[in-house]
């Protein structure tokens, strides 16, 4: 087991650090005091014991949440470990720190790993340690007694597994993870913390979301919104993407997404066209005259006098009004 695990304390952060001039995002995960005894250190590099750093491009997040979408098992993967931690009688029995051991496993300790996902994977394993501590300093001599009580512990592991995949199920049963919706579900008070550091090498802002991956996905929104980009939804395929405030894509990078937009775009205004009289015969014309040009294709000469007497019909009939 890695040391993140072996040092975890009761509540479970993620920090994060976005860096506009290396477009990159660097993160942070362990305990409140952990993290802000690295921040106080002045962030290095190299995280010390307790502590995990993850380092990636910008919009990494967004990417990370887009890949839990898209590839189900790998989420699914850590629900059924996190089910299977639901069972008071191996919490009484001691048989659930093997499912634990094996709940650390699935934690990337790669560089570039999915931080979602791994933040997911800590913040289970701390939940379910402090049931674990606080069942055992009140177990006693009747087996009937203890299980009841492991019961209640079982509970209280199960909402805060149903809390950190909830804004997953939500978004699966939408078929799109909306970032609006996902926040306005959150019930529970943001907890977060903000550290200024002054180094040599420039001024970095750490900011800490605690206990919960919505406190991280808000605060990663006000950083872009402050950054002057927006955290939306590709309007062709519902995939979360990052574009500028100031010019707006309504797509996202992908060609086919491109396109899917410009013939929807062409189509509207096709369909508004047709409204007006002038532009629809305008319309029919000008599609007769692309079925000609296609017809001439072989025949280059002929192309070239068609299309100069086109240009000719054009000058003397198309309507200034025509868009």
């Amino acid at each position: 087991m890695i040391d993140l695990f072996e040092y975890c304390g009761e509540i479970a952060s993620v920090g994060i650090i976005v860096n506009f001039t290396e477009d990159t995002e660097t993160y942070i995960v362990g305990s409140p005091a952990d993290i802000k005894a690295w921040a106080y250190n002045g962030c290095p590099r190299k995280a010390p014991k307790g502590l995990m750093r993850h380092n990636n491009k910008l919009g990494n997040l967004v990417k990370d949440i887009n890949r839990l979408m898209k590839v189900k098992r790998e989420l699914n993967e850590i629900m059924e470990v996190s089910n299977r931690l639901c069972n008071a009688d191996t919490l009484c029995d001691g048989s659930c720190n093997a499912v634990l051991e094996e709940l650390s496993e699935y934690y990337d300790v790669s560089e570039y790993a999915n931080i979602v996902k791994n933040y997911m994977i800590y913040f289970l394993f701390v939940k379910f340690k402090i049931c674990q501590r606080d069942f055992h300093k009140k177990i006693g001599l009747s087996v009937k007694g203890n299980h009841d009580r492991a019961e209640k512990y079982i509970d209280l592991f199960k909402a805060d597994s149903e809390k950190i995949f909830r804004p997953f199920i939500t978004a699966r049963a939408d078929d799109m993870f909306s970032v609006t919706k996902a926040v306005r579900c959150q019930t529970d008070i943001f907890d977060s913390s903000i550290y200024k550091i002054h180094t040599d090498n420039g001024n970095i802002r750490l900011f800490v979301a605690n206990d919960s991956f919505i406190t991280l996905l808000d605060t990663y929104v006000d950083i872009m919104s402050d950054a002057g980009r927006i955290v939306t939804n590709c309007e062709n395929c519902g995939q979360l993407m990052i574009t500028n405030r100031a010019n707006a894509s309504l797509t996202c990078g992908r060609t086919t997404c491109k396109k899917e937009r410009l013939y929807k775009a062409n189509d509207d205004y096709k369909k508004r066209a047709m409204k007006d009289p002038i532009k629809e015969a305008y319309l029919n014309f000008d599609n007769k005259c692309r079925s000609y040009r296609k017809k001439l294709s072989d025949s280059p000469e002929l192309l070239e006098k068609y299309n100069k007497a086109l240009t000719g019909i054009g000058k003397r009939y198309v309507p200034s009004s025509v868009d």
